[in-house]
């Protein structure tokens, strides 16, 4: 709806700009605002740029070719075979039809003056000055992206409660995946708002939230390893136990702010500990064992993940992102 706003109250405006400046053909200032109105900001000043660039050159190859074949419709049909064969290489495709149409009024008007020159040059640069203005303005996505990653972080702490549940069960025919398929739409979410908030802001510090909805989009493949494991474990070891209180330990400390540190620390400790367990007896106790032991490797690169996540943010994104809401 914003969108549909932008475009009609700006190409009303751009007409009546160019009314008010007296050029010639000022629907076209409207016509190319309507054009110029992209999804995100940057994608509004790159094509803008592009327009630009290609009126340059549309104004070049146009006065050479009227000039040398006359002010005729033929004379216009080979001023866009070398207009599109020059602006397909240079990537300037996209600028072709507005381009096109400014270059039709010289042939209308059987005139490449300066002054006629200058008013499609003013025509562009109106229609695209308050498109690119108005694309300025997107309404801030930071409080609906900060929202999801509470959602998120619920998400992967009941993920955690649960798998803390279960890995001491034997009986986990209620143990489904279910609660993996909200995650992933949360995580779907997030990740494209965190796209169009980078694409519609100059700031750095917007790849924030990118880096951060990957690193958790991460850990829940890695949730998921480790789900595919409880469920195959049968008979539950005396471990399990100690595991299953970490796993509740990482819940509850679960944060965008937990720089996962203490956490592997604690992690090591389990692990020395396990090591130093009585070794198993049976075939069945190595095996189930083996799947704690992979549970906890698991874990390590869940939590290794954060970790890396929070040694490669900058201190400015520490000071705005993580501060205490």
């Amino acid at each position: 709806m914003l969108k549909i706003l932008k475009i009609s109250a700006g190409s009303v405006a751009a007409i009546l700009l160019a009314d008010v400046l007296g050029l010639n053909y000022s629907a076209s200032a409207g016509i190319i605002t309507l054009l110029t109105i992209q999804d995100t900001t940057k994608e509004t000043i790159a094509i803008s740029v592009k327009r630009i660039m290609a009126f340059l050159l549309a104004a070049v190859l146009a006065y050479v070719v009227f000039h040398l074949a006359g002010y005729r419709v033929l004379s216009f049909g080979i001023f866009l075979f070398l207009f599109v064969a020059c602006c397909k290489p240079l990537g300037l495709v996209s600028a072709v039809s507005t381009n096109a149409v400014l270059v039709a009024h010289y042939l209308t008007q059987k005139d490449m003056s300066l002054p006629a020159i200058g008013n499609e040059a003013l025509l562009l640069c109106i229609g695209a000055g308050i498109g690119t203005l108005l694309n300025l303005y997107m309404p801030g996505k930071v409080k609906e992206i900060r929202k999801m990653q509470r959602i998120l972080e619920e998400d992967l702490r009941n993920v955690l409660f649960r798998m803390s549940e279960y890995i001491q069960k034997e009986d986990k025919s209620d143990y489904t995946g279910t609660c993996f398929d909200k995650l992933a739409s949360d995580v779907s979410i997030g990740k494209k708002q965190a796209l169009d908030y980078t694409n519609n802001t100059f700031f750095q510090e917007a790849e924030y939230f990118i880096t951060y909805m990957n690193m958790r989009e991460q850990q829940c493949v890695v949730l998921k390893e480790i789900y595919k494991k409880i469920v195959s474990i049968r008979k539950i070891p005396p471990q399990a136990e100690q595991i299953s209180a970490f796993i509740h330990e990482i819940a509850i400390s679960f944060g965008e702010s937990n720089n996962a540190k203490a956490l592997l620390e604690d992690l090591s400790e389990l692990l020395l500990q396990m090591k130093e367990s009585p070794l198993p007896v049976t075939r069945e106790e190595f095996e189930e064992r083996a799947i704690l032991f992979s549970i906890l490797m698991d874990l390590n690169r869940f939590l290794q993940l954060k970790k890396n996540f929070a040694d490669n943010i900058t201190a400015e994104q520490i000071r705005r992102y993580w501060r205490v809401e």
